[in-house]
């Protein structure tokens, strides 16, 4: 069974649902690619294929529904692979770091070496962080459902859809992670790295194809932008008014040490923070004054906003996160534990 959309008469984009057998259904060569081999990709050709009405997934005309829905999830699901395929590298990573030697001691023991290592499991404490706190959301906002509104797949939709922009952030942030894990766990084992013998290069080629799924990072770059600015003018969001507030505020610069109770824990983290929060206001509120509405055609204005905007998701999720563990006595990374 295969999941097609079309048009209907040129215009009503619709899925449908069409069985291999299906006469004028043919399925193309195989397709060889840089990695994922172990995943079948091969054109469908349809000719002279006749679709009877019966086989309409959901209604004429709107298929975007089904497809964005999908692709929402669909990031979101990315994001978690991509998490834990680094986390699977990064294991290999430290442990050929303790085991291989030179000049008389493991590479573990070498500063450059170190930054490797903790780079890599800094970033994946943040992509899992945020990981964790989109799906609570997720699953707190599923939970308000009525038992017959939770039988409606289009309220179902609707709620996901409320987090379209952290999941976009989740797979952008995780693809990129992992491609840079896999590289590091690539440097890190030298030329062996490079050796098809030895893992990190089955990681290396693997990583590549995540920025591209789901919808290419650039795209989710521009969806992460252009969907919050959208909520925003639309009354949805109080971005504008926020943006108003900070733009008031111009003339007095970010403070990293101001602000906040000096005994809070990780209160230094929490200023921190806080500062970034006022310079992606800035930027969104510089960029909306100049371009107007646009903005959303001002590329890499609208993905060098959607990167500021991600960096504060992942702030704020991975100090979320660091309190409650250590507010639980759990202070260990996730993927430490067994």
């Amino acid at each position: 069974m295969y999941t097609v959309f079309a048009k209907i008469d040129g215009e009503k984009f619709s899925a449908f649902l069409i069985e291999r057998d299906t006469p004028g259904l043919t399925v193309g060569a195989e397709e060889h690619k840089l990695g994922i081999h172990g995943s079948s990709t091969c054109p469908l050709v349809l000719q002279d294929c006749h679709v009877p009405v019966t086989n309409l997934l959901g209604e004429a005309g709107k298929g975007h529904h089904i497809a964005f829905n999908v692709l929402n999830m669909g990031r979101f699901k990315l994001g978690i692979a991509c998490i834990g395929g680094a986390r699977h590298a990064l294991g290999h990573m430290i442990r050929y770091a303790k085991e291989r030697v030179a000049f008389g001691k493991p590479i573990a023991e070498f500063g450059l070496i170190q930054r490797k290592i903790s780079a890599s499991a800094t970033r994946l404490y943040a992509a899992e962080s945020m990981a964790y706190r989109t799906v609570g959301m997720i699953d707190a906002s599923l939970a308000q459902l009525t038992p017959e509104q939770s039988r409606t797949p289009r309220e179902i939709q609707k709620r996901i859809e409320e987090y379209a922009v952290e999941c976009s952030i989740l797979k952008v942030y995780g693809s990129e992670m992992l491609s840079m894990v896999a590289d590091e766990l690539v440097a890190t084992m030298g030329g062996y790295g490079y050796v098809e013998e030895y893992p990190a290069e089955r990681f290396y080629r693997d990583a590549r194809i995540n920025r591209i799924f789901e919808g290419t990072n650039e795209i989710n770059r521009m969806i992460i932008t252009g969907w919050l600015m959208k909520r925003a003018l639309s009354g949805q969001l109080p971005l504008l008014g926020a943006i108003k507030k900070l733009m008031d505020e111009v003339t007095q610069p970010p403070s990293f040490d101001a602000g906040g109770d000096a005994g809070e824990l990780l209160a230094r983290e929490a200023e921190v923070l806080a500062a970034v929060k006022k310079i992606a206001l800035f930027g969104a509120g510089v960029a909306s004054q100049r371009f107007m509405a646009a903005l959303q055609d001002q590329q890499e204005v609208m993905a060098d906003l959607a990167d500021i905007i991600a960096q504060v998701y992942a702030l704020e999720a991975s100090l979320l996160r660091a309190r409650k563990l250590a507010g639980a006595g759990r202070a260990r990374p996730m993927w430490r534990r067994r």
